[in-house]
């Protein structure tokens, strides 16, 4: 059954959610005091939410605070219990070695009168004794006395073990004579040097042993105990019709079959609903001594009856909350709403792009600085729009985003990247044609295209070298593709050379040549330079490599050479041819090179 408490913040919550969803569809910006009334309800529905989930948790607290004292009862009811089972276990060993020494000279077959005389008197002096009897050294049974007048088959494990000279406990289990849960006990009959000469077994009534625990433990009025075996089915119970019935569906059995104690909310054999504790009991087996469970059953209602007034001043409290936040919300909505509308109409002109504008700032309270720190946002869009238009002329857009953005340190750091060095080929004999003015004219119409082919491929602009230029694959954010996108844009930057020459042959100037080369390799990439002036590129071995293979597209008379690095990486991809091994200057051996012809198409599929 749901709980008052419960309902409660179910009916809260829905009415939440439905906030939120009119929230969500902007339902507010349909009345004429819609921010008003989403702050009233926004403020005083999470003061209601949170003092009822405060107090569904207060009151769950309250309840496993219960449920745990009921648990821990439990736990000393079992250990008590498992103490005075065990020492009337201990106790029937002792009597039973005692009987064993009284008809040690007993046993034979011509005594046997004498042996069944004393076994029915043992057999009296203690009434949940069912059975009892003696076995001669072979396992042979000598002598016996039964109260219930149906014999049973002798337990040969039992017997096995008291010749071995072991006492033996087995676990419990129906008895077919009696109809009743039973333990056999097993001792060994020793002679007067010690040695074991037959076996003395009873079998012990641990129902009625039991019976009188669950018939007097009682929990939250109408609570009452039960014990389960290790297979889970009922040996003490207090309705007697249901005992050997399967429990072992029960979680509490489950449970407590694993060794835990703990307390549950499950159905019962009755299918009602009901509080469990349970914890497990040591089973006195000698094989396979698997645990039994002592499991309490009692109506969660009357568990929780201690606490039932705690949950009505819960509900009392969450009202009175929900009331004074409600008149707290109105306050507070009142207050904000009008400069929340003129800071609202100037945030929407700035979103427009309108950047002129100033907020009239009134007061020094949070709407006040909200609308000195819009101004001051303005004045830096102004200002970051201006920087940007300007160093967006002399560097890569990338490194200037970091400059507007305050992230330029002194240092570097360690990274994989591929570096890409271009240049036309004769350039100096070709400029000395042309005028200072045509020079300048023709390397900005040429770079323009160069340049553009990098950045499509997001690679970062170093730097200009008069007729050649320097660009880095992979040095500002993770590119993990960066050899890849290298080659891609040597490639973009060969078909636009077509494109160039194609225009100059139109006018009648002869065509340029470029080379192109390309070096992947760890280098450190950062701010190089001083507090005052600082260049952001990237130093190391690899760059002198690139620049030197560059070099080499004029004896191999190619336009695009790649290093043995970056091929293995794009080998796949691309049509590459293998050239000739040549040192570079400064390498103490040759090195692989490879020219890049083109993409390579993707593969049909075989026709069907």
């Amino acid at each position: 059954m749901i709980s008052a408490m419960a309902v409660a913040f179910l009916v809260v919550g829905i009415c939440f959610v439905g906030f939120y969803c009119l929230v969500r569809v902007r339902w507010f910006s349909g009345l004429e005091n819609g921010f008003r009334l989403k702050m009233i309800l926004a403020i005083a529905g999470l003061s209601a939410l949170s003092a009822s989930a405060l107090a569904l948790w207060g009151y769950k607290a309250g309840k496993d605070i219960v449920y745990r004292e009921i648990v821990d009862g439990l736990g000393n009811v079992g250990d008590v219990v498992e103490a005075n089972f065990q020492r009337t276990i201990n106790f029937e060993i002792e009597q039973l070695n005692q009987y064993a020494h009284e008809i040690s000279d007993k046993l034979s077959p011509e005594k046997q009168r004498q042996l069944n005389d004393e076994l029915s008197y043992m057999d009296r002096l203690n009434s949940e004794i069912l059975q009892i009897g003696a076995f001669d050294s072979q396992g042979a049974l000598l002598g016996s006395s039964n109260v219930t007048g149906k014999a049973e088959p002798v337990d040969r494990v039992a017997v096995a073990y008291a010749l071995e000279g072991k006492s033996y406990v087995s676990d419990a289990y129906i008895s077919p004579a009696s109809n009743r849960y039973v333990l056999i006990v097993a001792v060994p009959i020793r002679n007067a040097q010690n040695a074991s000469i037959g076996a003395l077994t009873i079998r012990y009534d641990v129902q009625s042993d039991f019976a009188g625990l669950v018939n007097s433990t009682h929990f939250a009025g109408n609570g009452y105990a039960a014990v389960t075996n290790n297979a889970g089915r009922f040996l003490a119970y207090p309705d007697a019709s249901r005992i050997n019935a399967d429990a072992s569906f029960y979680p509490a059995v489950q449970q407590g079959r694993l060794g835990k104690q703990d307390w549950v909310v499950a159905r019962n054999i009755s299918g009602q609903q009901k509080l469990f504790a349970y914890r497990p009991l040591r089973s006195p087996a000698t094989i396979n001594p698997a645990p039994w469970v002592l499991l309490i059953e009692m109506d969660e209602a009357a568990a929780l009856q201690p606490i039932r007034a705690l949950r009505y001043q819960f509900l009392l409290g969450i009202a009175a909350i929900g009331v004074v936040c409600f008149l707290i919300a109105r306050q507070v909505a009142l207050g904000i709403q009008k400069p929340v509308e003129r800071l609202a109409l100037f945030v929407k002109s700035v979103q427009g792009g309108d950047l002129t504008g100033q907020m009239a700032v009134q007061g020094r309270d949070e709407i006040g600085r909200l609308g000195l720190a819009l101004n001051e946002m303005v004045q830096g869009l102004r200002e970051r729009d201006r920087i940007k238009e300007l160093f967006g002329r002399y560097v890569a857009t990338q490194v200037s985003d970091m400059i507007v953005k305050g992230d330029v340190n002194l240092g570097g750091e360690s990274r994989r990247v591929t570096i890409l060095f271009s240049d036309i080929r004769n350039f100096t004999g070709m400029s000395e044609q042309m005028k200072p003015v045509q020079v300048v004219s023709f390397l900005n119409d040429y770079f323009s295209e160069m340049v553009e082919a990098v950045f499509d491929y997001g690679g970062v602009l170093d730097k200009f070298l008069g007729d050649g230029m320097m660009a880095v694959f992979g040095s500002i954010e993770e590119m993990p593709d960066h050899p890849k996108r290298a080659v891609q844009a040597a490639l973009r930057m060969k078909a636009l050379l077509s494109k160039i020459n194609g225009d100059r042959g139109i006018v009648g100037k002869p065509p340029i040549a470029i080379g192109i080369g390309i070096h992947t390799d760890e280098v450190i990439v950062g701010n190089i330079g001083s507090r005052k002036r600082l260049e952001y590129t990237v130093i190391g071995d690899g760059v002198n490599t690139c620049s030197r293979v560059q070099t080499l597209n004029k004896e191999f008379g190619t336009t695009i050479l790649i290093t043995e690095t970056t091929y293995e990486v794009i080998k796949e991809e691309f049509e590459c041819r293998l050239m000739p091994e040549h040192e570079l200057r400064g390498k103490a051996k040759s090195l692989a090179f490879y020219e890049v012809l083109s993409a390579k198409l993707p593969q049909r599929s075989p026709a069907a």
